[in-house]
């Protein structure tokens, strides 16, 4: 879609920071985000650093956990050893994320 009309909006000191503040929290342009409130589409809070660390984490044992599967039905052999330590690590990485989610 072609974005060629430009609109100008006046705003007071307090609009403009809302505005501002509410912007920051999407993580997205102001453009964007202004676009979607009038398409009255759902805007959501970009997720904090620690939520996409812990994200990471479920990633690298959903890996490991693939690779230790994928060995254990070549050799017929599963290394135990690796897999309770993904079971700790899993174990941990839910733990973090309920306190990401609800301190």
């Amino acid at each position: 879609m072609k974005r060629n009309r430009e609109v100008r909006v006046r705003l007071s000191e307090d609009e403009l920071a809302v505005l501002n503040r509410d912007t920051e929290k999407s993580g997205w342009s102001r453009e964007k985000y202004m676009r979607a409130l009038i398409a009255h589409s759902p805007i959501k809070s970009k997720p904090s650093m620690d939520l996409v660390s812990v994200l990471r984490n479920l990633q690298q044992i959903n890996n490991n956990m693939n690779q230790i599967a994928m060995k254990a039905n070549t050799l017929n052999f599963v290394d135990t050893a690796a897999y309770w330590e993904n079971v700790d690590g899993l174990k941990k990485t839910i733990q973090e994320l309920l306190e990401v989610m609800y301190g």
